[in-house]
């Protein structure tokens, strides 16, 4: 498993480790950890002989691709090339060391793009992703289903009851001050960082198949709801309402003067909120 110590590879372990699973970690941050049923190898992903020398060790039999670069926070170098590297290069990689053995790849929703509020979007629609993070991601899925056994998981925006700065971009402007509502509201789909560990557990116990998936929770968020929980836990102090007209029309005009790109595509979240099957 690759990003043990990330918000979904912490957790992620323990629980594997309760269901008796013998478990391989890679980060490059952090000491290393070697006991009965858990290592974790500090190691670079780039590092081509490096992974076939720990996965040759340890006879791993499935992989999970967990690590990537996806938050810009606290982070310097957000190029193109960076996320290729991080996200592409490193990710085929995992992929040429695991050879036929079972990949789980965990992917994005944003690798979608621009989403037009009519069709359900799922594993087999075609892909226009906008931003270098769902570019990288959009590559690395290609690369993947190039091999023998594997699945994707695109991931909804996760979160968990400690961290919401996914979900968080859906009804703030600047937290924790000053939130934002378009309309009566809006409904979007998200991921609880607990829903996304039995995904991936349940994979570990069945027989892969090659396909590809969005994960979600049964239930959307209602941006008003999440609204009046922050205005109760003593944030949220400024709400801003914007007329749902007004918001559209002004995604009609800036996609025209600017065409697709990151800043109209964040336009395009908040007008036509993904919905997939």
């Amino acid at each position: 498993m690759t990003g043990v110590k990330g918000m979904i590879g912490s957790r992620l372990v323990g629980e594997l480790l309760k269901a008796g699973h013998h478990v391989i970690g890679i980060d490059r941050t952090g000491k290393e950890v070697c006991g009965k049923n858990y290592a974790r190898y500090q190691a670079d992903l780039g590092d081509k002989e490096r992974i076939k020398m720990i996965v040759d060790t340890n006879k791993v039999d499935r992989f999970i691709h967990l690590a990537a670069l996806a938050h810009t926070e606290g982070e310097s170098d957000l190029s193109w090339d960076r996320y290729y590297h991080v996200n592409v290069k490193c990710a085929k990689n995992l992929f040429d060391a695991a050879g036929e053995k079972p990949v789980l790849f965990i992917s994005t929703i944003d690798v979608y793009g621009f989403f037009d509020g009519k069709s359900i979007v799922d594993g087999q629609t075609e892909l226009h992703p906008v931003s270098n993070y769902g570019k990288s991601k959009a590559l690395a899925e290609k690369a993947c289903r190039k091999l023998k056994h594997y699945t994707i998981f695109r991931f909804s925006p996760i979160y968990s009851d400690e961290i919401k700065r996914d979900i968080q971009k859906r009804y703030y402007l600047k937290y924790p001050n000053v939130a934002y509502q378009v309309g009566r509201g809006t409904e979007y789909e998200i991921l609880n960082v607990k829903k996304a560990i039995k995904s991936i557990e349940a994979w570990c116990n069945t027989e892969p198949i090659n396909d590809i998936r969005v994960i979600k929770d049964s239930k959307s968020m209602w941006t008003p709801d999440y609204i009046k929980a922050e205005r109760k836990a003593g944030r949220a102090k400024l709400v801003l309402h914007f007329p749902r007209w007004i918001v559209c029309c002004g995604y009609v005009v800036l996609k025209r003067v600017f065409g697709e790109n990151e800043k109209t595509y964040l336009l395009n979240k908040v007008v036509y909120p993904l919905k997939s099957k």
